[in-house]
């Protein structure tokens, strides 16, 4: 299995210098960039095949993850490697049978292709997901969260990333991990840590303000 950066450079040598026509193999060019053998015949049944533990829906996938759209029941669905700031290594989406980087979340949009979430590990072992350096032991959280209502699929922030690791030290899982986007998982967790609060409607609808900043122990200050 190759290095994240490793399997980074594979993707890049191939959008520069392809070594193959690569239309429709988006499940073969995903599992060589981490230099995995096959495990599906589709990337439908790649990530079919692939043990609950190690598949996630956080939002945006991880760099060195393999990130999977379509559906669980039909079509070939489809796959591709992440890397850094929420961007993709893809076949076939900007020209076809060639590689290109874009965004995540451009499939839904372009071929109404649902995300459904990425892996951390394939048969032959595990992938290639880079952590961020906060998440290492000794790490000090910063608690300043800057004065704007967040929102739904908000960029990755050092504000989201502090969120998440307050509502994870309560016992509010928001997926694999900390991400630093606002995704569903984390709208769900802030809403059911408002709720503990006694908060009801508006109050509980899953989106921090200041006063769920600081509920959670943070502190909320001008940008």
């Amino acid at each position: 299995m190759r290095t994240f950066e490793q399997a980074k450079a594979y993707a890049i040598s191939q959008h520069h210098q392809p070594s193959r026509d690569w239309y429709r193999w988006c499940q073969v060019f995903s599992r060589q960039c981490v230099g995995a053998p096959g495990f599906g015949a589709s990337a439908r049944l790649a990530f079919n095949s692939i043990p609950p533990r190690s598949k996630h829906v956080t939002m945006p996938p991880p760099p060195g993850s393999i990130a999977y759209y379509g559906s669980g029941t039909s079509g070939s669905g489809h796959a591709v490697f992440a890397v850094e700031g929420g961007f993709v290594w893809s076949t076939d989406i900007l020209r076809r049978g060639k590689i290109d980087r874009v965004r995540w979340d451009v499939f839904q949009t372009k071929w109404n292709l649902r995300y459904r979430g990425w892996i951390e590990a394939c048969p032959s072992g595990a992938l290639p997901v880079t952590l961020r350096a906060s998440t290492r032991p000794g790490y000090k959280q910063n608690r300043k969260v800057y004065r704007s209502k967040m929102h739904l699929y908000q960029a990755d922030s050092d504000s989201v990333w502090n969120l998440q690791l307050a509502l994870m030290a309560r016992g509010y899982s928001i997926g694999a991990g900390p991400t630093g986007t606002f995704g569903i998982h984390t709208m769900v967790a802030c809403a059911a840590f408002q709720g503990s609060r006694g908060w009801k409607a508006r109050r509980a609808d899953g989106i921090p303000g200041a006063e769920t900043i600081r509920q959670l122990g943070l502190v909320w200050v001008d940008r």
